[in-house]
């Protein structure tokens, strides 16, 4: 007996899984980059103009085969069918299968040229037609173009842009990819690597702001942050890298800074910095986890930070990365011991932080008002002079709106 009951899928279920699920063009960048990776590209090339954006790699690319049963198939889960690492060695950064429809949210035409060995191919897709064809309930062919594409590798050429979404300039692009992933500039065993140039501009270090804002540093299980990523860094610490003692896998690495000052982390293209980015597998999987802490002593303020955390992407545990990998769905276990692991990292370190801002902060007093200094010398006995020190750090580090309030 056929059953009476129907499952449909309605057109809306595209738009909110790729058409209106990603809201920018460095969101929708990201979900490149790592199909790039994960197709063992070593460089990826992006080229942005006001006509277009096309995104190049050198990765293995595809056949005819793995276009229509992986790239368009909604809903390959790469890791289930190809296992957890690339042929490459590389960890899959994908496992959702509709990272791919991110390209319709911000381009009305989208062309794909791939080339695997001596196969090449070529098709082009129209977001008006694909929505056609859903509602007529048929099943949409791409059409084939010529082909134009790399000797190897993917070229993906993203024409009649959504301008509200691809507004950000290339340095604001350039920044915000920067702070999505940790592997950029990746350097491996045998020669592997990993680059990303936006417009002939390579992507690194340099572009993320937040490091650059630092004056207090706390890493997690080992220090591994340049000093010169860090040139306003003044000291720097160690903090556990172990969450729960139950699970000695589950680790973090990564860092905390703490700014001179709030404004120090609003930026006019890398957007605002207060916040704590968390990774996993070398990509953003929580935007801003430090909104979730329940925080709100004073250093929240002045905090930047980006923390891996592989075990929340881990194959034998169930996938908690929100549609748009950008969240966490916030009830899971692992979720819940980072989200306290982190909290009571943060309290750890707020009493150190005070006096090493005071400290600093007094110091800065002395210097713009040499009149402090020698007063301060003329204080009978050096725990007088280490109070007032403080107290000048303190009124130094007031927020205020002008500096002859200060004075």
């Amino acid at each position: 007996m056929t059953s009476p009951y129907i499952l449909t899928l309605d057109l809306r279920v595209l738009d909110h899984l790729g058409m209106n699920l990603y809201s920018n063009a460095a969101a929708v960048l990201s979900e490149a980059v790592a199909n790039a990776w994960d197709a063992d590209a070593q460089m990826v090339k992006v080229d942005i103009s006001s006509s277009h954006i096309k995104i190049e790699d050198d990765g293995i690319g595809m056949n005819l085969d793995q276009i229509n049963s992986r790239f368009l198939s909604v809903g390959y889960d790469k890791r289930n069918d190809e296992g957890e690492e690339s042929a490459g060695g590389r960890p899959f950064m994908g496992r959702k299968g509709i990272g791919k429809l991110a390209l319709f949210s911000i381009a009305e035409d989208i062309e794909i040229h791939t080339r695997r060995g001596s196969e090449k191919h070529a098709f082009k897709m129209r977001t008006s037609d694909v929505r056609e064809a859903i509602k007529e309930s048929k099943t949409y062919h791409p059409p084939a173009v010529n082909f134009d594409g790399p000797k190897k590798g993917t070229l993906i050429i993203l024409e009649n842009l959504k301008k509200q979404r691809t507004a950000a300039s290339v340095v604001a692009l350039r920044k915000r990819i920067a702070r999505r992933f940790s592997i950029i500039g990746y350097r491996g065993v045998n020669g592997d690597r990993f680059d990303v140039k936006i417009n002939g501009v390579a992507v690194g270090t340099q572009d993320r702001e937040d490091l650059r804002s630092v004056e207090f540093l706390w890493e997690f299980g080992s220090k591994r942050i340049l000093d010169a990523a860090c040139p306003k860094l003044l000291s720097r610490f160690t903090l556990p890298d172990k969450v729960k003692a139950s699970h000695p896998d589950w680790k973090v690495s990564g860092w905390l800074g703490a700014a001179e000052e709030p404004k120090k982390l609003k930026h006019d293209e890398a957007g605002s910095l207060n916040g704590i980015v968390v990774l996993a597998r070398g990509r953003l999987i929580q935007e801003n986890i430090l909104d979730r802490l329940s925080f709100s002593r004073i250093l929240g303020s002045y905090l930047t930070g980006q923390v891996e955390a592989d075990f929340l992407d881990l194959k034998e545990e169930q996938d908690i990365a929100t549609s748009d990998r950008q969240r966490l769905v916030e009830d899971d276990e692992r979720y819940v011991v980072l989200t306290e692991f982190l909290r009571s990292s943060l309290i750890s370190i707020q009493d150190q932080w005070t006096d090493l801002r005071n400290e600093a902060r007094g110091k800065q007093a002395i210097s713009e008002i040499p009149a402090l200094g020698e007063w301060l010398s003329s204080l009978p006995n050096p725990s007088q002079r280490k109070s007032a020190e403080r107290l000048l750090g303190l009124i130094r580090g007031v927020q205020l709106e002008t500096e002859e309030d200060r004075k």
